[in-house]
């Protein structure tokens, strides 16, 4: 995190401090493989939703709240539209369709909701991801080349794409999930 907001203050010599982002997917990958039990699914979504979801939806609110009030009505119509997206939890979708993360000519008070929107896509695919992974090893890896590989394409070609889309941040989670998976005790 601390990268993340050295690299936003433009602190001299943190240039690359977005990287804490990938970071912070990669951990969230093993702790997700870590606290998923296959035979508490609804236990596991219960307790994630329960951490997540009050603070999320009270950041939306209170800051839909705070641009009534404070914005021009151009404004508050971007924050609305931000706000919708991320009340689906496709707040990456509705930035990588608008522009660029780096791009500061647009008002975005809720872009901090996009990396949030990619982890709660990838919470939804966990089942389907531990009980992939624990049939097909080589399938696994597989899967991180794959999405790795069309994710440094990606980046050639559409940077926006690779840095909002799920597809192409997948293989950072599940590098932190194989960790867990096939390394952690519980597993084996």
């Amino acid at each position: 995190v601390l990268l993340v907001v050295l690299f936003h203050l433009q602190v001299p010599g943190f240039h690359s401090g977005f990287l804490g982002v990938d970071i912070f997917f990669v951990i969230s990958g093993y702790l997700m493989a870590v606290m998923y039990d296959p035979s508490r699914k609804r236990e596991f979504f219960v307790k994630r939703a329960a951490r997540l979801l009050p603070a999320y939806a009270a950041t939306i609110f209170l800051t839909l709240l705070a641009a009534a009030i404070v914005t021009t009505p151009n404004d508050l119509s971007q924050v609305t539209r931000q706000a919708l997206f991320g009340l689906a939890f496709l707040s990456n979708i509705g930035f990588w369709m608008e522009n660029s993360y780096f791009d500061k000519s647009s008002f975005k008070p809720l872009l901090h909701l996009w990396s949030l929107s990619i982890e709660i896509q990838f919470y939804l695919l966990v089942p389907l991801i531990a009980g992939f992974c624990r049939k097909y090893r080589s399938g696994y890896a597989m899967i991180v080349l794959l999405s790795a590989s069309l994710c440094f394409l990606a980046v050639g070609v559409s940077p926006s794409s690779a840095f909002f889309m799920l597809p192409f941040r997948l293989w950072e989670f599940l590098i932190g999930f194989g960790v867990a998976t096939y390394l952690g005790k519980q597993w084996q």
